[in-house]
């Protein structure tokens, strides 16, 4: 049963799918094809370039260029929608002319967005006062959590449990790049005949970096 149900709304779907589009191409055929011009402005009569002129439904649209100036086919009855950065949203509807031309000024209202009061203070007006604001300020350092943070225990536990970051990851990266094409075009070196490694396995073993640390 569910098979029947799930293959009779599949049909359905398709079906008004088809009839959505035929009415779509009716409705193209009927209408008359126009070429739409025109030049979008703002309330200073100052053009607006960069403005977007579309129908939602058919998917044609244009933009202005630096002029504020478009030039697009629409046909009688779309409805357009014009719209830009900073500025509100507007519709206009193609109305039914007798020529092949239709020349538009548009002018769109100014999208103002306010933002809260943001109030200054001046510092205190006398030396003396300054000086008491100063010292009753708490610097960073008197925070219990930062001094906490910054010991050499929590660096050390940090660095073993934080994963590299994008920084590290690229460092790593070029290094194995570089290693591939020197192992490619050249005669693979052997750490122990270098001497620069073997002072670099003393230094380690003197810092403690072989030494278990799991209490």
């Amino acid at each position: 049963m569910k098979c029947i149900f799930y293959t009779i709304v599949v049909f359905l779907l398709i079906g008004s799918t088809a009839f959505a589009q035929d009415a779509a191409s009716n409705a193209d055929q009927d209408s008359k094809v126009i070429q739409f011009t025109g030049v979008v402005l703002d309330a200073d009569s100052s053009s607006i370039p960069g403005v977007h002129i579309y129908t939602p439904v058919y998917g044609r649209g244009t933009s202005t260029n630096v002029y504020g100036f478009f030039s697009m086919p629409a046909l009688e009855g779309d409805s357009l929608i014009i719209s830009a950065v900073g500025f509100k949203k507007s519709r206009y509807i193609v109305p039914e002319i007798n020529g092949q031309t239709l020349k538009v000024i548009i002018t769109l209202e100014a999208d103002t967005t306010e933002l809260d009061e943001v109030r200054v203070y001046n510092m205190p007006p006398t030396a003396e006062a300054f000086k008491q604001a100063v010292l009753a300020m708490q610097l960073p350092s008197e925070y219990g959590n930062i001094t906490n943070n910054l010991s050499p225990a929590t660096m050390q536990e940090l660095m073993k449990r934080l994963p590299p970051d994008g920084s590290s990851n690229h460092r790593w990266f070029t290094q194995q790049q570089a290693a591939y094409q020197q192992r490619r075009y050249s005669a693979p070196v052997n750490p122990l005949l270098n001497p620069m490694a073997w002072v670099e396995l003393f230094r380690s073993i003197k810092r403690g970096d072989f030494e278990n640390n799991d209490d």
